[in-house]
């Protein structure tokens, strides 16, 4: 049985970042879904990444990241000036092999976005629902974030 993942990004480390991230060394891989404004669930999961991170804390799998609403436009050519240190943080997520992030391929046709408008660390599906519902059959559970 998959558990919905609740954890919350924590500004100090040790104990408490541990348990955070806990969630995220369960044997299920997650995901993260990213439809209109769903900034703060970005930045809480990369909050948390990135604790992990300073901690040492491996993480096995990567969190998949599927965008598919406003919050997608940030990760685009026209989008990465007005949020760059978000897109920045993304990247050095994705080069730890930490996130792996996926953009909707009918969003961005809906929306004037090609291809090369993204930066090279960011892949394609052809729709969101349907890549979360194939996420969901291979064991993925969900990444929800509240905050404390």
């Amino acid at each position: 049985m998959l558990a919905v993942l609740c954890v919350a990004a924590l500004p100090g480390f040790g104990f408490a970042a541990e348990a955070a991230i806990a969630p995220l060394l369960d044997a299920a891989p997650v995901y993260l879904e990213v439809s209109p404004l769903g900034e703060e669930d970005l930045v809480n999961l990369f909050d948390t990444l990135e604790a992990a991170r300073a901690e040492s804390i491996a993480i096995d799998e990567p969190v998949v990241i599927v965008l598919h609403g406003s919050e997608a436009r940030t990760f685009t050519r026209q989008g990465k000036a007005a949020m760059s240190p978000l897109v920045d943080r993304a990247a050095r997520l994705k080069a730890d092999d930490l996130i792996d992030l996926r953009m909707c391929e009918t969003w961005m046709a809906a929306n004037g976005i090609d291809k090369a408008d993204l930066p090279p660390f960011v892949d394609t599906v052809p729709y969101a629902p349907e890549e979360i519902r194939r996420l969901l059959d291979e064991g993925y559970a969900p990444y929800e974030s509240v905050e404390l």
